[in-house]
């Protein structure tokens, strides 16, 4: 089949549809109606009053506070402090959005989607322009449309992190606007529209924008190479132009990412590694818009992303999945027309990125040279979700689609001569493509396990207007640790506290942040009390030396989603802490039950069991000296032979006693004689069996260590789970504790 100059390319005004007779003008109108429609209508039936635990949770708690904390670059409130990780990016344009729906007084529900539909609606509205700009025309431009905005990819991230889809919604807009800089090289215009386009959606994810931004590049290099329409030097002048441009607009949020890389702790190291990100990136998966290894996940009260279940367990939609995806490749073989050379090549790319290393144990040659690259070099890891790269796919098939339903629609209307079948070809495939995304129709664009209600529970604002009004030179503690911050109330992802506090704030989560040493040093805190091998002796000690003057337990944190330690147990083993006193509680006394009736010896503990039960917010008030900034004595120093580890083994021994510096000897291990200038001749020794040579994973905050290592010991095979914080670079095996 062709599609003809006519159907496809014209560039001329056309009077009315040559299928439909209605007028042109008109039909569009309706498309940007219908477009509106689909995309606020459904987000704004879902689940109303319910708040999604979306991108950052600051940004409906308090929008003022973050965008006020991300013009710094250093963060008090997280990990004992840290050079904050892509914060900047949401000083636009999402933290000043969420800001003005505040203060027109947009309920955050409402305001979270309206964001949401904005992004499908830019996703939409972008294919329209890139047919506009490639005079693409004809009932197949609706279908591209619809195929775009409502593939399953959205779904990825729409309820936990919507700021990815910014991307997304981008790279038809980027192509269209790089086709339009192709025509006019020696202008301004494009080239600067281009740039706000990024400014718009790149400066949280620099990953997902890189992809993106390879759409364009792929058009100026096709009509380049590909078409020869145009030489080398245009292709050279518009590229300049786009790229300087761009980086001078964006060089506020490039400069924060270089300074998080430069001094902040590789979170990268931390989160999904490539082997994960592989295990679910199968051509197939990549092909229905799918594959990003977090819808697939589950953990103990069940999905990760709720929407996932349809496209996982209802052979319907999974076979309705497949074959839009099988009619667009097939589509692309027999629709010949001006573009598909193009099409077919984005498609192509974005298939062979977006699949990557998978399958991980046996990779293709391409999928070998990834792997390495990712496990090799900070760059490659930056780059391991290469699902971020299914857009251009999904672009791609989309407008090869789009071609097929135009000239099978004008092929039927020019030799059957049966209009109404022309007409009716491409709302069907629309129809069938709408099928493919039940979200629009059954409320699963958010799940309720992301979910909690508009207003916080009363408990909360209470204890925030509470620690604001207390001593701001010391920290709070806030126990116990837990994976992400899912509340009896709802799922909030980040802790609520740092959003409605000014003190400065630490907690452990599942992702270490600050420096090596105090994430090191929080976890083995948190550690005892999770596994139930807490001590009470030096506990205040230890928070002393932290700078924590308040602890905030909150017994209202699902514990049995993630299997941390129980309200009733860790009131317990605080109560044993002496000098740790009752300060305030919050909230009603919190239930015994669990959302799946675990019994087990921790359950049934007399000792537990004696416990009464605690309030929902409990805070315990640290004595002594809890001042952040205050001076010590380096006369005569403490120097542990140990870890964060050790560090809390000596403070239970009573060896921290007496107040002096407290030095790590292997971070001397280097340079031996440093520490004996520093330590001086009054120094004290404590001798530990911790820092341990061993593995260290990041999938739970409980049990995620590995057997003390022989010295000299290395793995046969790469592990990329384990990931050991760089608590002392560069010293050997005999400045860790290793076993014979």
């Amino acid at each position: 089949m062709s599609q003809t100059a006519r159907g496809g390319d014209s560039a001329g005004r056309e009077p009315g549809s040559p299928i439909t007779g209605l007028p042109a003008a008109g039909l569009r109108r309706l498309g940007y109606l219908a477009i509106a429609l689909l995309a606020y209508v459904p987000p704004l039936l879902t689940d109303r009053g319910r708040v999604a635990a979306d991108t950052k949770s600051y940004l409906y708690l308090d929008p003022a506070r973050v965008l006020g904390r991300a013009t710094a670059m250093w963060d008090a409130n997280i990990g004992f402090g840290t050079v904050t990780h892509q914060n900047i990016g949401y000083l636009f344009p999402m933290g000043p959005y969420y800001w003005l729906m505040q203060q027109i007084g947009s309920p955050d529900w409402v305001a979270q989607r309206l964001w949401l539909g904005s992004l499908v609606a830019g996703a939409g509205f972008g294919v329209v322009y890139l047919a506009r700009c490639l005079n693409i025309r004809g009932p197949g431009v609706a279908v591209s449309v619809v195929a775009f905005m409502f593939s399953p990819y959205s779904l990825h991230y729409a309820a936990r992190i919507s700021v990815l889809l910014g991307p997304w919604a981008a790279l038809p807009w980027m192509i269209g606007l790089a086709v339009k800089a192709l025509r006019d090289p020696r202008g301004w215009r494009y080239p600067a529209l281009f740039a706000l386009v990024v400014q718009l959606v790149g400066g949280v994810n620099a990953t997902a924008l890189l992809f993106a931004g390879l759409g364009p590049a792929l058009w100026l290099l096709w009509q380049w190479l590909g078409t020869r329409e145009v030489g080398f030097r245009d292709v050279a002048r518009v590229t300049g132009r786009i790229g300087v441009v761009t980086l001078l607009a964006s060089a506020w949020w490039i400069a924060g990412l270089s300074l998080q890389g430069s001094y902040g702790l590789d979170i990268l190291k931390y989160t999904e590694t490539i082997k994960a990100v592989a295990r679910t990136s199968s051509p197939n998966e990549v092909l229905r818009g799918l594959g990003y290894w977090f819808f697939y996940g589950r953990d103990r009260l069940g999905p990760w992303i709720e929407a996932a279940t349809n496209y996982t367990q209802r052979p319907r939609i999974i076979l309705t999945g497949y074959s839009i995806g099988g009619f667009s490749l097939i589509s692309a073989g027999l629709v010949r027309w001006k573009h598909r050379g193009f099409f077919v090549l984005l498609t192509f790319i974005g298939v062979v990125i977006a699949v990557g290393a998978h399958p991980f144990q046996a990779p293709t040659p391409m999928g070998a040279l990834f792997k390495a690259f990712a496990a090799s070099s900070s760059a490659g890891l930056a780059l391991r979700s290469t699902g971020r790269a299914d857009p251009l796919v999904i672009l791609g098939l989309s407008m090869l689609l789009g071609a097929a339903v135009t000239c099978i629609a004008r092929w039927v209307h020019t030799h059957v001569r049966l209009r109404l079948a022309a007409v009716v070809i491409a709302p069907l495939v629309v129809l069938l493509v709408l099928s493919n995304f039940p979200a629009l129709y059954n409320g699963s664009y958010y799940g309720a396990n992301l979910e909690r209600d508009e207003k916080l529970p009363q408990r909360w604002t209470d204890l925030a207007s509470y620690l604001n009004h207390t001593d701001f030179r010391s920290r709070v503690l806030e126990l116990p640790g837990a994976d992400f911050a899912s509340y009896t109330f709802g799922n909030t992802v980040d802790p609520i506290t740092p959003g409605l506090m000014d003190r400065p704030y630490v907690a452990r989560e599942l992702i270490p942040y600050g420096s090596a040493p105090s994430a090191d040093f929080l976890n083995a805190l948190d550690r005892r009390l999770q596994e139930g091998t807490f001590s009470p002796n030096g506990f205040v000690e230890l928070l002393q030396r932290a700078g924590v003057g308040t602890v905030v337990v909150r017994n209202d944190i699902q514990w049995e989603r993630y299997n941390l330690v129980r309200p009733r147990e860790l009131a317990r083993m605080l109560g044993q802490v002496e000098g740790l006193t009752l300060d305030r509680t919050f909230g009603s006394l919190v239930l015994d039950s669990d959302a799946l009736g675990i019994t087990d010896e921790r359950t049934l503990n007399p000792q537990t069991l004696a416990v009464a039960r605690p309030h929902s917010i409990v805070v315990l008030k640290v004595p002594g000296d809890t001042r952040i900034v205050r001076a010590e004595s380096a006369a005569a120093p403490v120097v542990v032979d140990g870890d964060g580890e050790g560090l809390v083994d000596a403070a239970d021994s009573g060896a921290l006693g007496g107040g002096g510096t407290v030095l790590y000897s292997a971070a001397f291990a280097a340079h031996p004689g440093e520490l004996a200038r520093d330590a001086g001749s009054d120094a004290v020794l404590v001798l530990t069996d911790q820092n341990r040579k061993r593995g260290l994973r990041w999938s739970t905050v409980l049990d995620n260590t590995g057997y003390t290592e022989p010295a000299g010991l290395h793995p046969l095979v790469h592990d990329g789970s384990d990931n050991r914080l760089p608590l002392f670079p560069g010293a050997p095996d005999s400045a860790y504790t290793v076993t014979e």
